[in-house]
């Protein structure tokens, strides 16, 4: 929290202002050559954003112009740009130590962005049409995992807009104030409803996991879960370690690192060197492969008869920036919160509200039944289905448990 003068200390407990820093950082010294430590890890920070841009906006290519499935890519495409925009705040916060209280809010409400893209993605892995997914989910019996999921994980980035502007309004009126964790400053208050709101949209998205892991396993989304829960884990975790220190006083400036070194330098540049890390890793988990149309295969994997990404790619990379799908999902909270009090009945026939589709509730095992216009139906052996498009097998997983017909 570095050095704070007597004077500064009290008059801080009587008016409730932050103290005012009067860090004392000793004279520096280069640490190699004749570069400062600031200097070597805006260096390093700026390497490892580079590589990590251009690792990710590779693979965001790849999917955008390979764009077979466009519900699921557009959030594929979604949740990989988390690593570019984790490393750009990194690296600025570094280069600008004085933006990084304002920069931080940007990346939170981005990930929270980018966890509603997941769910939806989840949600487009148990059935692409929504009013099919919506019949399947009842007879399943997950529709309640999923309603609460819904409200969960939306209420994420609402709630990370508000902080963020809470958060700049309070900085600039000299009330937010990182560096104390007192009741009495904006800070300790933005970090425990972040914590809360955070908690509850990762275990509600786990729990809808489980619901509808049997269905959606073939796709294999563990992986997919366990690589983005990192990223969130991860910060979330280095945030409340480096709030503590910064409010506690641990951290002290030597003659190599000053303290916006040690408080805004290193956790960021931690950051930076994790998001390489991640780039490289999504390159795998969210791999292009299975949405791409082999030569000489005698069925599309996965896709729906050709690529949908436009020229280069950029209708899909139009329809990933496009938020909508997210401002509606919010809008649908108090209706998701109604149908909570008032769920759907269990075996009878309902409509959908899609061109007066109606589905009878049934108990059915998942693994077992496919879900194939509007009806659950028994999976046959591959090649036994009528008008069967799919092929079956590891290069196209989706076909492994749901029935498509031409």
């Amino acid at each position: 929290m570095g050095h704070f003068s007597h004077h500064d200390s009290d008059s801080s407990k009587s008016n409730h202002t932050c103290p005012i820093e009067n860090i004392t950082n000793p004279p520096q010294v280069p640490v190699i050559g004749d570069l400062s430590f600031h200097k070597v890890i805006i260096i390093i920070s700026g390497a490892c954003m580079a590589f990590s841009c251009l690792v990710s906006f590779y693979l965001i290519m790849r999917h955008a112009t390979h764009y077979s499935i466009p519900k699921e890519q557009r959030q594929v495409i979604r949740i990989i740009f988390i690593i570019p925009v984790f490393a750009v705040v990194a690296f600025l916060s570094i280069a600008f130590y004085s933006a990084e209280v304002y920069l931080k809010p940007v990346e939170d409400l981005y990930e929270a962005f980018a966890l509603s893209a997941f769910f939806y993605l989840l949600c487009a892995f148990v059935q692409e049409n929504d009013d099919e997914r919506q019949a399947f989910l009842i007879s399943s019996g997950a529709i309640k995992q999923h309603t609460a999921a819904s409200i969960a994980v939306l209420q994420f980035p609402v709630v990370m807009l508000i902080l963020l502007i809470v958060t700049e309004i309070t900085q600039a009126a000299g009330s937010y104030c990182s560096t104390s964790n007192k009741i009495y400053f904006a800070h300790i208050w933005v970090t425990v409803i972040t914590i809360i709101s955070t908690v509850i949209a990762i275990m509600s998205i786990l729990k809808f996991y489980k619901a509808t892991k049997p269905t959606i396993d073939h796709r294999r989304p563990l992986p997919k879960l366990i690589a983005f829960k990192a990223i969130v884990f991860l910060t979330f975790i280095q945030n409340i370690i480096f709030s503590f220190l910064n409010s506690s006083g641990v951290l002290k400036p030597t003659s190599h690192y000053t303290f916006q070194d040690l408080s805004v330098g290193v956790p960021s540049l931690i950051i930076s060197i994790e998001m390489v890390i991640f780039s490289l890793a999504f390159l795998y988990i969210y791999r292009t492969r299975e949405y791409f149309h082999k030569n000489g295969a005698t069925a599309v994997p996965l896709g729906h008869g050709g690529y949908q990404g436009g020229p280069m790619g950029v209708k899909a990379l139009a329809q990933a920036v496009n938020i909508v799908d997210i401002v509606k999902g919010v809008l649908a909270i108090p209706r998701a919160l109604a149908s909570r009090k008032n769920p759907p009945m269990q075996g009878k026939v309902w409509a959908t509200g899609s061109q007066g589709t109606t589905y009878e509730s049934v108990a059915v095992a998942p693994q077992e039944y496919g879900v194939s216009h509007g009806s659950a139906v028994p999976l046959q052996p591959y090649g036994q289905q009528q008008g069967q498009l799919y092929q079956h097998g590891p290069d196209y997983p989706h076909s492994a448990n749901t029935a498509y017909h031409g």
